[in-house]
């Protein structure tokens, strides 16, 4: 089903580096100039063209209705720990991508919260689905024979996150920077930290097919 507007999650647009990108920007600039594009996310897929023809797609990440060896870059933005089939989705990554086809993957950077947040930490960690790619994402790419050539972490700060705090935790889980299923005793956690609320660190994998 044809959908209009962008697939992703409007606080990537408000996640910004000081004096850099946005975290939507970040994570689609690798292989920008490609002849054919695509962002995907859970629910969906935008693809664009170098003529500038854009359209987007209600989609499941394991069955992509794009033909095959047919993208010349894919960015994945924060959907890769919310999965549980990696092998599905980077077979399918595999088969969209055309030769030498770029794969940016936009994942959450652990965050240690300081000496004394070792419980909100344990927390965070034990809530996401597929904990190997936020700790190992790398390791994900290599073993779906994705040669890795880059490996970047970038701090970022959520615009009007100072006004309320409560509603900036809850836009971060829901866009995936932090676990979604994250209990509300650790969503308070990040609430009262002294910066969790509103600066984050991303990371990002940039790999070839």
């Amino acid at each position: 089903m044809l959908i209009t507007g962008d697939v992703l999650d409007p606080v990537l647009h408000r996640l910004r580096a000081d004096g850099g990108p946005s975290a939507a920007r970040w994570c689609r600039a690798p292989g920008a100039t490609s002849r054919v594009r695509a962002t995907l996310v859970h629910d969906g897929i935008a693809v664009e063209t170098g003529d500038g023809v854009f359209c987007v797609v209600r989609a499941c990440p394991l069955i992509l209705p794009i033909r095959t060896r047919s993208v010349d870059r894919i960015a994945v933005p924060l959907l890769l720990p919310l999965l549980c089939d990696m092998s599905g989705l980077f077979a399918e990554l595999r088969r969209v991508l055309a030769p030498h086809g770029l794969l940016s993957l936009l994942l959450p950077a652990p965050a240690s919260f300081g000496w004394r947040g070792g419980e909100l930490r344990r927390a965070v960690r034990a809530s996401w689905r597929h904990r190997s790619a936020v700790e190992h994402p790398e390791w994900l790419a290599s073993s779906a024979d994705f040669a890795v050539l880059a490996d970047d972490r970038l701090d970022f700060t959520l615009d009007g996150a100072a006004t309320d705090r409560r509603a900036a935790v809850a836009d971060l889980c829901g866009a995936g920077v932090y676990p979604p299923d994250l209990p509300a005793s650790a969503r308070a956690g990040l609430v009262a930290h002294r910066t969790a609320a509103y600066r984050v660190r991303l990371r990002r994998i940039v790999a070839r097919r």
